[in-house]
């Protein structure tokens, strides 16, 4: 630990008015949402000091309106890979004379930030074997379990330790500019979608092939939300690929009416802001899953069994409900945290054990979040 003294820290003055703050949190996209938290608990603790985040540019227009971020502060895909990017980038973040970096990325990259602050910064990170030379603080977020919001909320601990009255806010919240909202508004209208019937947000595709759950059963489940809801389902997609999976998707379900497949929300806050007019998030656990809970959606999803919702889900609301193939197993528990102990993501097993979430499984989820969101069947 270096000699930074915190009782005379700007942190502690009666107006912290000069105090500065960065959160750091490079990836991914549903990561970055989680660790906001941080950013809301450490404004509200110290209101009058600057908190900045650090993330990757693709999430940071997510946060441009953010009530509790002063400064979002983009990194480019070329920055991080490039060392020589990345290392004048890290200079020029820290030149800002930061008072307290808490990095809930903690790599051996991100860890450089903490290398040029620390001469009079707090800084504090995630225990990792070999790593952490340069952080003033440590902690193993996962030493008392929980969600991954309590993780990175546990990053502020060291400054409990040191007696400040830190005020743990664990919502993480979205605020999206009402002109794109309305100009998502404009375009859903004009591709046919009907605002007096239930819209249906559905994520049909993931940035990880193996978190994709299988398109048959999926479709399925389209078919029932239409059928028992007379809702509308809204496929949505920010790339390429992404596109040609709705399109297939989209033609699988023999071009359905109800299946509206020309939403393009090739930047986040898009797809927040088409969020924004849908009653219901349905499909694959990922980022825009977290998103749609920032955004108020009420969402039920499909776990891949790589991604834990005792974890993840971070809701004990019944507007976000999940459920994953330990929920549908007739093993012990003991049986299925062996499992899922040595369970490898690219083997026959993990597969297998996806494919035992079937079709009565989503409908009995959809059907128990509609109920806590209010919205009837209609058969």
């Amino acid at each position: 630990m270096n000699a930074y003294n915190h009782e005379t820290s700007p942190l502690n003055s009666p107006t912290a008015e000069t105090a500065k703050i960065l959160v750091v949190r490079f990836m991914a996209i549903g990561d970055v949402v989680l660790s906001s938290v941080l950013c809301n608990s450490l404004k509200k603790t110290f209101p009058k000091a600057q908190v900045d985040f650090l993330v990757h540019e693709v999430s940071a227009s997510l946060f441009e309106m953010h009530p509790y971020i002063d400064n979002i502060i983009p990194i480019t895909s070329s920055e991080r890979k490039n060392p020589f990017k990345y290392w004048r980038k890290i200079r020029n973040v820290t030149a800002q004379g930061y008072d307290l970096v808490v990095d809930a990325q903690s790599t051996n990259k991100s860890e450089f930030i903490s290398l040029f602050a620390r001469k009079r910064a707090i800084c504090i990170g995630r225990v990792k074997r070999g790593r952490g030379f340069f952080y003033t603080n440590k902690v193993d977020p996962k030493a008392s379990g929980g969600n991954k919001v309590a993780e990175r909320l546990r990053l502020l601990e060291p400054l409990v330790a040191m007696g400040f009255d830190v005020k743990r806010d664990e919502r993480f919240v979205i605020n999206t500019p009402m002109a794109l909202k309305n100009e998502l508004r404009a375009g859903m209208e004009a591709s046919g979608i009907d605002f007096n019937r239930p819209v249906f947000l559905m994520s049909v595709t993931a940035k990880e092939t193996d978190k994709r759950w299988s398109s048959e059963k999926m479709q399925g489940w389209a078919q029932y939300a239409i059928d028992a809801y007379k809702a509308q389902i809204v496929l949505f997609w920010g790339s390429v690929e992404e596109k040609s999976e709705v399109e297939k998707f989209y033609e699988a379900m023999g071009q359905h009416p109800d299946i509206h497949p020309s939403i393009n929300t090739d930047s986040l806050p898009k797809l927040a802001a088409a969020m924004s007019h849908c009653d219901l998030f349905l499909g694959n656990e990922g980022g825009p899953r977290h998103i749609a809970q920032a955004c108020g959606l009420p969402s039920a999803c499909v776990f891949s069994p790589s991604a834990k919702k005792g974890e993840w889900l971070v809701s004990d609301s019944n507007l976000h409900q999940a459920v994953e193939w330990d929920d549908v197993s007739e093993l012990s528990t003991k049986e299925i945290n062996v499992i899922n102990a040595s369970l490898e993501r690219d083997s026959e097993q993990y597969k297998l054990l996806y494919l035992t979430i079937n079709l009565e499984h989503v409908t009995k989820l959809l059907d128990a979040v509609a109920l806590a969101a209010g919205i009837p069947k209609k058969v």
